[in-house]
């Protein structure tokens, strides 16, 4: 396992926010479902294109993150797991020394 302190507190911001935007409406989606509101809605619909944004831009986002932070410290076909802590921001990447 490896920790690594990320000095970017803007890019640990985008990335906590855009996590937040798409769990956000992720529950939301959940929680009409469960009312009873139908997939056909307006609102479900709206609410369905913004969550659709949103997971975009956080994949996105995260994957230049790897591109930039995890995958430089990698060996050819190694694979490993990471997790950002977004308070203390410590990269944690399992799978490596």
């Amino acid at each position: 396992m490896k920790k690594i302190t990320i000095d970017n507190q803007e890019l640990i911001n985008k990335l906590e926010a855009l996590g937040f935007e798409t769990g956000s409406r992720s529950e939301l989606l959940a929680y009409m479902l469960r009312t009873g509101v139908l997939t056909g809605d307006p609102a479900f619909q709206a609410y369905h294109k913004e969550y659709q944004e949103f997971y975009i831009q956080y994949e996105t986002a995260k994957a230049e993150f790897e591109r930039q932070y995890v995958m430089p410290l990698l060996k050819d076909g190694q694979k490993v797991s990471w997790n950002l802590d977004y308070s203390a921001r410590e990269l944690t990447i399992q799978g490596i020394d």
